[in-house]
């Protein structure tokens, strides 16, 4: 991935990167989420069309410089009332087009969050249907593990894990919330752990161990 910064100085500028693809989509959940603008304006290179870009500071650019345009999208983070033909979904389909992207711009589709409802071995395997074809940030917590009520002392922390997952939309997510270790005099127990997984097939996408028993 190449990365192009027009520095000026004084200035605190956007950096760029060339998109290894010749054509950006944006996601319906962009497009529902976001307000999406698009202009045209002449460059005469990537450097000028990048230029023009950072003056309004527009979150991607395709310079095609055979016919020496400059395609700017600027997404707001808010959704504003706008015209249909102020959404594009794919832009940088023309012959010879180059597509840059803003590195801190990041179009997220909305979170998911599931929490431990109960205690003790009793509990369900919770589901998530992915609507939206893309890349997926996933976090999960291992439970803390039991105390020991005779000494005070606490149980270890569950560990805490992340990753980002490509996934298509219909894919189904099983997940399993780890739950706390029983405190008590005598036979406490660790943490339980918690783990993501494809439900078809099981694949195991992401798992976070239980904190140890008090000692």
């Amino acid at each position: 991935c190449c990365s192009l910064v027009p520095r000026v100085q004084g200035t605190s500028l956007r950096t760029y990167s060339v998109c290894s693809e010749q054509q950006l989509h944006l996601l319906e959940a962009v497009l529902n989420a976001y307000n999406n603008v698009t202009t045209t304006a002449k460059a005469t290179d990537a450097t000028d069309c990048l230029a023009k870009c950072q003056r309004v500071r527009c979150s991607a650019a395709v310079s095609v410089e055979s016919n020496a345009t400059c395609e700017m999208v600027t997404i707001a983070t808010a959704k504003l009332s706008i015209s249909a033909d102020q959404v594009q979904q794919v832009i940088g389909s023309q012959v010879d087009a180059e597509v840059w992207k803003a590195e801190d711009t990041v179009w997220p589709s909305p979170a998911v969050q599931l929490r431990n409802s109960s205690t003790g071995r009793n509990g369900s395997i919770q589901s998530v249907l992915i609507n939206t074809t893309g890349c997926y940030l996933i976090k999960a917590g291992g439970a803390r593990g039991g105390g020991n009520l005779l000494r005070s002392t606490s149980g270890g922390q569950g560990v805490q894990v992340s990753a980002r997952v490509n996934l298509t939309a219909g894919t189904q997510l099983s997940i399993v919330v780890g739950q706390m270790g029983g405190s008590m005099s005598l036979s406490y127990g660790g943490g339980g752990g918690s783990f993501v997984y494809r439900t078809v097939d099981q694949l195991l996408l992401l798992a976070a161990g239980g904190g140890g028993e008090a000692w």
